[in-house]
């Protein structure tokens, strides 16, 4: 089944502080979308809301119909999967195989363990959480979430942390899933989104305005214009 994500004309943010226009009403659905935005520009605030973290402050964001920050944190859980872009935010057991269980028994959902098998190595199962390296913590963190198998993905900085192994890891499993899934991905890795082809991206610009349109449209001048890294800063050639 696919799904919707609808961000009505709202404004974005918490109290004091507004940090996105949506002046036109966005429309997304399954496929990957990559939200691109200077530091501080409310990328994280952005996905918080459309996962019902947040309410909007004015306007409306939709989720397979639903407002999301109305529905109770279980049922959200099942639709909606967030990872965070700090790794150890979410950890609440004590063995790492424990937390990678714990959203499945709270939702009651069977969920996909590849997800789980594709990430994170058995030789961490027994770990501390807060015993990981960075890197380790991020992969556990993100399937700890994402192993629920919901219909929509919000991806903050994922590739964060990561090493050559983990990067690939993960950008395999985005490819696998992207076709049945709505995949929202909070990025400055322009250059490595590239090699995803994402469907679409979201621009949070200077003047804090969101923008949408097909990925192969958004330049480098564009970029630097909303104060995001270029792909040429990322791409040197050598003689």
């Amino acid at each position: 089944m696919a799904s919707e994500v609808i961000l009505e004309k709202s404004v974005i943010g918490y109290p004091g502080k507004h940090l996105i226009e949506i002046p036109d009403p966005i429309k997304l659905g399954n496929g990957l979308h990559v939200l691109v935005g200077a530091n501080g520009s409310g990328k994280t605030t952005l996905l918080k809301t459309i996962a019902g973290l947040y309410k909007p402050l004015s306007g409306k964001i939709l989720v397979n119909g639903y407002e999301p920050y109305k529905l109770k944190r279980r049922d959200a859980a099942r639709i909606i999967a967030y990872t965070w872009q700090n790794p150890y935010y979410g950890f609440i057991e004590a063995r790492v195989i424990d937390e990678l269980k714990f959203i499945l028994d709270v939702t009651g959902v069977e969920g996909d363990w590849s997800i789980v098998e594709k990430l994170v190595p058995k030789t961490l199962y027994d770990r501390d959480p807060y015993t990981l390296s960075g890197g380790e913590a991020k992969r556990v963190s993100i399937a700890s979430v994402l192993v629920a198998d919901q219909p929509i993905w919000l991806l903050d900085e994922p590739f964060n942390d990561l090493d050559y192994g983990g990067v690939n890891r993960l950008l395999e499993l985005i490819m696998e899933r992207r076709d049945r899934k709505l995949i929202i991905i909070a990025t400055h890795l322009v250059g490595l989104m590239d090699r995803l082809e994402p469907d679409t991206y979201l621009l949070i610009r200077r003047d804090r305005r969101l923008e949408t349109g097909e990925w192969g449209s958004l330049t480098d001048d564009r970029l630097v214009g909303s104060g995001v890294l270029p792909r040429s800063m990322f791409c040197v050639t050598t003689s």
